[in-house]
């Protein structure tokens, strides 16, 4: 009953809910295609990119430099991860600063501010929302809230830079193929 009440208020006929449906499936498999595009650019920077790192040295960091002490066995699961997450940091920074991108305090404020209205989705927040501002104002001060929204931000912007610089091919594939390469890396 309610998707026929949303479908009946926002479409006036087949056509134009057909011609939606269409739009928002493509717009959804543009996005599965550009996260494809992102995961191997990141793989090629990471496997072409030659960094040598003092591996014992960072594996007692990582044993004992947590909250919690770790063992051997752990360290050893956990290292080419953090290895990889250490390299990306190294290589996302210098391409970053070479680049020259940045994240303003406005674009800051936007995303987080879409973020709390998504996290809202289709509930109405009335016609006040002034409550809004002063709670974007609190998020702003809150320094691992800016960090992570500023790290989604700068590393979005980023992958927008890489994705111009480079000339992909398309190649078509099913939805189970596309799949089936998304899964195959883990990060």
């Amino acid at each position: 009953e309610k998707l026929s009440a949303y479908v009946e208020t926002h479409f006036k006929t087949e056509e134009e809910l057909r011609a939606a449906l269409k739009e928002e499936i493509e717009n959804y498999w543009q996005g599965q295609s550009r996260n494809q595009l992102q995961d191997q650019l990141y793989h090629y920077l990471i496997d072409e990119t030659s960094m040598e790192f003092p591996a014992e040295f960072l594996k007692r960091w990582l044993q004992t430099g947590g909250e919690q002490a770790k063992t051997a066995e752990q360290v050893e699961a956990e290292f080419p991860v953090f290895n990889n997450q250490l390299k990306w940091t190294l290589i996302s920074d210098k391409l970053i600063k070479e680049n020259k991108l940045e994240v303003s305090n406005d674009e800051l404020r936007d995303y987080m501010k879409a973020e709390v209205m998504r996290y809202f989705g289709s509930m109405s927040l009335g016609d006040d929302t002034s409550w809004l501002e002063s709670y974007i104002d609190r998020m702003m001060k809150d320094e691992k809230q800016v960090d992570g929204s500023y790290r989604r931000l700068i590393t979005d912007k980023l992958f927008i830079s890489l994705e111009s610089q480079v000339k992909p091919k398309e190649k078509e594939v099913t939805s189970e193929e596309l799949a089936a390469m998304q899964h195959h890396h883990a990060h």
